[in-house]
Parts: structure tokens; C-alpha cells; sequence
């Protein structure tokens, strides 16, 4: 089936713990009774949803299309057991992954709320080297299974290192590997791009997947995030990946301010 850049038919996920529900069918129901295509499985909740989505998956209303995190450890850690643990997690994840279905694992090389040991902040060469080394192995293994590994940059808030969205392009650049891509998420790119278009642009058709979520991090539609020209670029980009609502609460009632946010996402790439 062919895929229009036009609009978001077929292509708009939400993540799964974002849904109330007391179940994972319950969530994935009201997913798509809201307006979405598609459920983004959180790899940090798999004690609590993995089995249970696993042994639904035929079933469910929609489709699991990505996983997020959920792996040990850091790529990017000086600590060279921290390294092995992750890519000993990631291929698991991608087990895990691959049985629901779902096409990608979604890694932001390194967080601040997970503990691992971290390099200075200004140890950027260091920490770029260390993913060149280890994704094309790592891609290797995804592409085994039919997936793609996607890094993700966030903001300096949350990670000292791969803030801004041309720097993850340039390791994709570098690591050339068909498996292995990037996620520029909206929350974060507000923070740390000088112009958003121009970044999406420069990273062309490394991004395979992309993050909405609005300036606070609810559902993207209540707040002041202007969409449009990230959109905009992305259209002119020929862009037909999945776009994903990765907020961390909702403003309001989920019954009420889930379609309301699926019909906006729709109308702003319409007319963007």
C-alpha cells in the first residue's frame, strides 16, 4: 500500500502508558477509538505490559509499531562493562521487539536519570567515537531481525551529550549503516535547534521516526509548539515514517483531549 506524504492516514501512534486503560487491550481500544494507527510500546514498563501485550498482539485493535527504551547500561559510558550490559540489553530488546511485531528500538545513547557513569560534558569526540564503533555491529543485529535502531537526541537537561539533531545525523553519516537512524523528537528540538526545519533538512533521510509533544509535554494541541514548519520540511523531505504523540502526561480527560490532539497533528501536517 502506498504511503501519501499529504497526510498522517495509517502513520500516527501514541504511546501505550500515555492511554488509560485497566488493561493493555483496554488502552490499545481507546487508542484507536481516539483516531490513532498505531501504539509506541515503552520498553521501561515491559514488567509491567510486556507479557501481557505479547500474548495479545493478534488481537489488539492496532498495531505495536516501536519500542522505546528499556535497555541496561550506555553505549557512551567510559565504564566498559556499562557498554557490554547495553549491547547485550539492546539485542534482547530486539527480540522482544521483533516478537510484538514491531519495526524499531528508539535509544537516546545516554540519560542522566539512569545512573550509568557519564564522561565530562565536553568529552564529546570520545563519546561520538564510541558510538562508531559499536552501531554498525549493533545495526547488524537489528537488520538480522528486520528493524531499524534509531538514536535519539534530547536536551541538555536531560543528557550532556547528542543534544541537537544535525549532531546524531553526522553519527549516522559516519556509521552508514541501512539499519541505523535517528528520531528528532519536537519536545527536544525546541529546545536546542536554532531553526528546526533547517536541522530536519540537514538530517534528510537519516530520520526514520518522529517525536510530538508539546512545549510542556502534553499532548501536542493545548500549548504554544508550532508544528507547521517542522512539518513543512519534513513534507518537502518526502517524509512517510510514523509520527508518534510522546508526551509524558495529557492536559486533560484522555477521552476528551486524545482526539482533539490526533485531529490536530492531522490538520497541521495537512496544512503544513
Amino acid at each position: 500500500m502506498s504511503v501519501s506524504v499529504d497526510s498522517l492516514d495509517g502513520r500516527l501512534t501514541i504511546r501505550l502508558e500515555v492511554v488509560p486503560g485497566d488493561s493493555v487491550a483496554q488502552r490499545v481500544e481507546l487508542a484507536a477509538r481516539c483516531g490513532f494507527d498505531g501504539i509506541a510500546f515503552p520498553g521501561r514498563f515491559r514488567k509491567e505490559f510486556g507479557e501481557e501485550t505479547l500474548a495479545l498482539k493478534s488481537r489488539l485493535s492496532l498495531p505495536v509499531e516501536t519500542v522505546s527504551l528499556g535497555f541496561e547500561g550506555s553505549l557512551c559510558s567510559p565504564d566498559p562493562q556499562s557498554r557490554a550490559l547495553c549491547f547485550r540489553s539492546l539485542v534482547e530488546l530486539f527480540d522482544f521487539t521483533a516478537a510484538l511485531g514491531a519495526k524499531s528500538v528508539n535509544m537516546p545513547p545516554i540519560l542522566k536519570q539512569d545512573g550509568v557513569a557519564r564522561f565530562p560534558a565536553d568529552a564529546i569526540a570520545e563519546q561520538d567515537q564510541l558510538l562508531i564503533d559499536q552501531l554498525p555491529a549493533l545495526g547488524d543485529e537489528a537488520e538480522k531481525r528486520g528493524l531499524q535502531l534509531l538514536i535519539e537526541p534530547v536536551n541538555q537537561s536531560e543528557s550532556d551529550y547528542l543534544n541537537t539533531v544535525i549532531h546524531a545525523a553526522g553519527i549516522c553519516e559516519k556509521v552508514n549503516h541501512p539499519a541505523i537512524g535517528l528520531t528528532p523528537d519536537f519536545f527536544h528540538m525546541q529546545k536546542e535547534e536554532a531553526d528546526i526545519p533547517a536541522s530536519l533538512i540537514r538530517a534528510g533521510s537519516a530520520i526514520r521516526h518522529i517525536h510530538t509533544a508539546e512545549h510542556n509535554r502534553v499532548e501536542p494541541g493545548p500549548g504554544t509548539l508550532d508544528f507547521k514548519p517542522g512539518f513543512k520540511a519534513l513534507k518537502a523531505m518526502q517524509y512517510t515514517g510514523l509520527v508518534e504523540v510522546e508526551c509524558r502526561t495529557l492536559s486533560g480527560e484522555a477521552a476528551d483531549v486524545l482526539p482533539k490532539s490526533a485531529n490536530y497533528l492531522r490538520e497541521e501536517w495537512a496544512n503544513a
